[in-house]
């Protein structure tokens, strides 16, 4: 069984006892307690927060980490001072667990051990979350590229077939410090694998929220995160061209987090469809050298994109979609839902006049546990392979049976 609990207590150790308390009272006599999954604003004492669950649960493992807000089946919240928590009751064993935190010294080798040290604890097909700090530094705020971390994971496994959700974490909407749970304390600089037993079947669905604005256009000069020519004119000519404003003015305006890129897989002349398109947000320009910065280090020499708006309503749709689609397609018993949601696609943050987390809710209901949280990136398989997202919802049910 799965129990949830939440708390927005302003105090960290009232926070993780108020969470694990109404989580506990969910348990029969019979039930014994085999492991915990808990998020936490980051305006929080994470150690108090441990502190606190476990002056009520014991000294028993709890994973997890720091987030913008928590989204459980009967609120959701953001505004630092939110935990959320599931407790996992026999017969759900604890799970294995492999950590690397080494991720200063490159994510790419850093992804390949934790992929290597899985392939040596998973079978073919297990579901495996995978948590790590997106935030490096800051302020201002230096970010660990998550598509390094997946790429390294995948050589590490060596062809071993995952089902790999995830998340990186963040503290709030400003990329405040980002922690993790590693079983028995905080973690800085790491990332987590949890190996979820093969008695659960896990089912998930990519909720998308952006839209393309430009033909195709190829990228002529990149390093990293950092696009300086599209079709061999600076990025920041084309971008501004598309928003109706000065190339100079563009590290003024709101573009971070307003436009990204897109790259479309399969048929790039095929009818438009969001579940074939990575989409990378920009996060800021630099008029000087005509450059713009994204989320993401995937993209390279000659990739074909197209400049993609944010668009609320697609967003809203997407969710209602996706959602309705995957509860339908579930097969066996539901015993819980993840849902790991884009921080930026909170309607405090993204202007929408609907929160989009709050469909899942509604169309969930109370028909299995619920628990989520505000991500800095998302972790989905798409396309036969797990990758970091930006601006997504990825909804994961978990049924046994």
């Amino acid at each position: 069984m799965v129990h949830i609990g939440k708390s927005q207590n302003t105090e960290s150790e009232k926070a993780g006892r108020e969470a694990a308390g109404e989580a506990k009272n969910q348990i029969t006599d019979n039930d014994s307690i085999s492991w915990v999954l808990a998020f936490c604003g980051g305006r929080y004492e994470p150690e108090k927060v441990l502190k606190g669950i476990r002056s009520e649960l014991g000294n028993i493992d709890i994973y997890g980490g720091s987030s913008a807000g928590i989204i459980t089946n009967s609120s959701l919240g953001y505004t630092g001072y939110e935990c959320g928590l599931a407790i996992f009751t026999a017969p759900f064993p604890v799970p294995e667990a492999v950590m690397i935190d080494n991720m200063e010294a490159g994510e790419y080798e850093a992804g390949r051990n934790l992929g290597h040290e899985l392939a040596k604890v998973t079978v073919e097909g297990n579901t495996v979350l995978v948590f790590y700090d997106n935030v490096r530094s800051s302020p201002p705020p230096v970010l660990y590229t998550g598509s390094q971390l997946v790429d390294g994971i995948y050589d590490g496994l060596a062809g071993k077939n995952l089902h790999i959700i995830g998340a990186g974490m963040v503290g709030d909407f400003t990329f405040s410090p980002s922690f993790l749970f590693n079983g028995s304390r905080t973690t800085k600089h790491s990332a987590i694998a949890i190996v979820l037993p093969d008695t659960l079947t896990s089912h998930t669905a990519i909720m998308h929220g952006c839209t393309p604005v430009s033909s195709f256009l190829e990228i002529t000069k990149i390093n990293g995160p950092v696009l300086y020519e599209l079709d061999g004119r600076p990025a920041t000519d084309v971008f501004s061209e598309m928003l109706g404003t000065e190339p100079a003015d563009l590290s003024n305006s709101k573009i971070p987090f307003l436009v990204a890129l897109g790259r479309k897989y399969g048929d790039l002349y095929a009818k438009f469809d969001e579940r074939s398109y990575v989409t990378r947000l920009v996060i800021n320009a630099n008029p000087e050298e005509g450059s713009v910065t994204l989320f993401e280090a995937d993209f390279q020499l000659g990739t074909k994109v197209q400049i993609m708006s944010r668009d609320n309503r697609m967003m809203v749709e997407s969710v209602e979609k996706r959602t309705a689609e995957l509860l339908e397609t579930i097969e066996g018993k539901p015993e819980f839902a993840l849902y790991i949601d884009c921080a930026g696609r909170a309607s405090g943050f993204s202007g929408s006049e609907v929160e989009e987390a709050g469909i899942v809710r509604k169309l969930i209901g109370s028909s299995m546990p619920l628990l989520g949280f505000y991500s800095g990136v998302e972790i989905a398989p798409l396309m036969g392979h797990s990758r970091p997202l930006d601006w997504t919802g990825v909804l994961t049910v978990f049924s046994s049976g």
